[in-house]
């Protein structure tokens, strides 16, 4: 499934003193099983963007076309919902239902599935994020870890069949092990299911480590959409959007400037790290 946006623009409060644009003239064309990192300092228009990617918000000019479709025109809210879904920030605050089970059916049932079909989406989606279907399905969401709450909130998504997954800082408030494991089950959904991922964060590295391609937007405008090792190769550009690049590039960079000969090309944690062990077993 292929997402088009030409010449998005979105003003908010049109007409009145209050008006204030988020969005300027966007333009870009995300195909299936892509994974999308999307950057961007708070306020530049990224949280407007993917609220226009599923008609939750209309263009104030443009169009987002899915599948040769102009989504504003051509496509009921109905089935909007079932190829594209949104996970927002803090997606466990949403649940309601009281056990797993009855939340994750939740959306599947609105849209008019089947009891057959809800059952086998329920289970499958549930395990898609790594839990057990018959050890927490008559569990209660609110007696789950943070981590266990996020991945049953996903699921309540991935229940609706969507092939896009648009997600909001999902690792967002979670410890490091919670991070990983959110972070792996969506690249698990990407590389395995074949889901197109577009991912929100202000963590520069999950970006680098997981993305194929990143979004870069400043004042409401896309400033550059290239490869991870594009976008990161230019400090200076970063920084004056207030963005920066990720931590494992700026611990080469640190060595860099100390002497030390690494690569700093470089931006993915696994790889900075396979460079400093080389340089440290080349001094033995």
């Amino acid at each position: 499934m292929s997402i088009e946006v030409k010449n998005l623009s979105h003003v908010y409060s049109l007409g009145t003193v209050f008006e204030h644009t988020a969005l300027k003239d966007i333009d870009f064309s995300v195909g299936p099983r892509d994974f999308i990192g999307i950057i961007g300092h708070t306020g530049c228009g990224k949280s407007t963007l993917i609220q226009h990617l599923n008609g939750l918000l209309k263009p104030t000019t443009g169009s987002v076309i899915i599948n040769g479709k102009d989504i504003n025109k051509e496509m009921p809210m109905k089935e909007i919902v079932k190829r594209v879904g949104i996970v927002f920030q803090y997606p466990e605050y949403q649940l309601f239902e009281e056990t797993v089970y009855k939340d994750v059916a939740f959306g599947p049932k609105n849209i008019g599935f089947s009891e057959e079909e809800i059952e086998k989406t329920v289970r499958e989606s549930i395990e898609l994020v790594g839990l057990d279907f018959d050890e927490v399905k008559d569990v209660s969401p609110f007696d789950m870890s943070g981590g266990q709450k996020r991945r049953v909130a996903i699921a309540g998504v991935l229940a609706m069949k969507p092939q896009i997954l648009i997600l909001d800082e999902p690792a967002s408030g979670l410890d490091p092990m919670g991070r990983s494991e959110i972070l792996g089950y969506i690249n698990k959904l990407n590389k395995e299911v074949g889901i197109c991922i577009l991912l929100v964060s202000h963590n520069m590295d999950d970006v680098a480590d997981f993305a194929d391609k990143v979004m870069v937007f400043s004042k409401g405008r896309l400033v550059k959409f290239d490869t991870p090792k594009e976008v990161f190769s230019d400090v200076d550009e970063l920084e004056k959007i207030g963005l920066t690049v990720p931590d494992s590039k700026k611990v080469l960079l640190g060595l860099k400037e100390k002497g030390i000969d690494v690569d700093t090309s470089l931006f993915r944690t696994r790889d900075a790290i396979e460079e400093i062990i080389r340089v440290v077993g080349g001094k033995k």
